[in-house]
């Protein structure tokens, strides 16, 4: 599968453009559209941070907080602040995960931070353990193609 964005960007109506893998399927709620692989194994997942005052780092360690309280099997693999990445805003952040589901280990990789527009994203690329770092890069080139605002 190519992890190029299909025809270069998806536009969403939440006013932001992510770069997405061909083939994903679009869901919407509230406050999170969804790209869904077929079969459903992997997804990226895109949101609005909306708790007021909270940093992107203090958004991932609730985060956190909440995967072990309701997603079986959670082990937090790292949750660091970016460096090192100069295209990263000075405040990313970035929580990497485990967790049981439908029988099997999920890996997921979440980044959070501040865009140009002044909102809090999070971008979460998740899949089954199996396929790591396959969720790496295609957050990779979702924050690649990232832009906010209106389209």
């Amino acid at each position: 599968m190519s992890l190029r964005p299909a025809t270069a960007y998806r536009r969403t109506s939440k006013g932001f453009t992510v770069g997405v893998p061909e083939g994903r399927d679009r869901t919407e709620s509230d406050q999170e559209i969804f790209y869904n692989a077929p079969g459903g194994k992997s997804l990226l997942q895109v949101f609005v941070v909306t708790e007021p005052g909270m940093t992107p780092y203090e958004a991932l360690r609730g985060a956190s907080e909440d995967g072990k309280a309701n997603k079986p099997g959670y082990v937090e693999i790292s949750l660091d602040r970016v460096t090192g990445d100069p295209a990263a805003p000075a405040d990313a952040a970035e929580l990497v995960y485990s967790y049981e589901r439908d029988g099997g280990r999920r890996k997921v990789v979440d980044r959070a931070f501040t865009a140009a527009d002044g909102n809090h994203y999070a971008i979460l690329a998740a899949g089954p353990e199996t396929d790591w770092p396959k969720q790496r890069e295609v957050l990779r080139v979702a924050l690649e193609f990232f832009r906010p605002g209106a389209y």
